[in-house]
């Protein structure tokens, strides 16, 4: 594939590769000014086509948070269109049971099918405070804190079962 200037389009470990392969060959050399000439000049030429592979995988990388972030938009919306459409359900059949009331019916039966009502329970706390204790269930979760392990691995130098790990971020600006 070539680029824009007719030249062959490399790809990130190919310029890696060649990087250390032109510097291999300087190192090999017997150091003459036309040699480190030749090194400057494809070092340079293989420096920018690294900053131009960096430049377009940035792009891409704004092109995918820009669909992600678009996914995500459409996602939501359809979530609070399903949301909706659930609470349409909810009252329409709040509506049918009270038309069934209405007319002392158990059951109807349609062109479409048969709906009817049934007597149902259910428990309401209104008032947790009120309840005794046997009545109430306490879910516990465990979880370990992050910050008082960093601060004592950084005081003390280690704690067994947990590590200090140094990663990389990239900052987009």
């Amino acid at each position: 594939m070539t680029n824009n200037k007719g030249g062959f389009r490399m790809k990130v470990y190919e310029i890696i590769g060649a990087m250390e392969d032109t510097l291999d060959i300087f190192l090999e050399s017997e150091g003459a000014e036309s040699d480190k000439e030749n090194y400057d000049y494809v070092m340079e030429f293989l420096k920018e086509e690294l900053n131009n592979k960096s430049s377009s995988i940035l792009k891409y990388i704004r092109n995918l948070e820009a669909d992600s972030k678009i996914a995500k938009d459409e996602a939501d919306r359809l979530d609070n269109l399903s949301k909706s459409k659930m609470n349409k359900v909810k009252k329409l059949k709040e509506y049918l049971i009270s038309i069934m009331q209405y007319l002392d019916k158990k059951k109807i039966e349609t062109d479409l099918g048969s709906y009817g009502i049934r007597n149902s329970t259910k428990v309401d706390v209104y008032d947790m405070t009120l309840l005794p204790s046997e009545f109430i269930r306490v879910k516990e979760e465990v979880t370990a804190d992050k910050e008082k392990i960093a601060n004592y691995i950084k005081k003390n130098g280690e704690l067994n079962g947990a590590r200090i790990v140094t990663g990389y971020s990239l900052q987009i600006r």
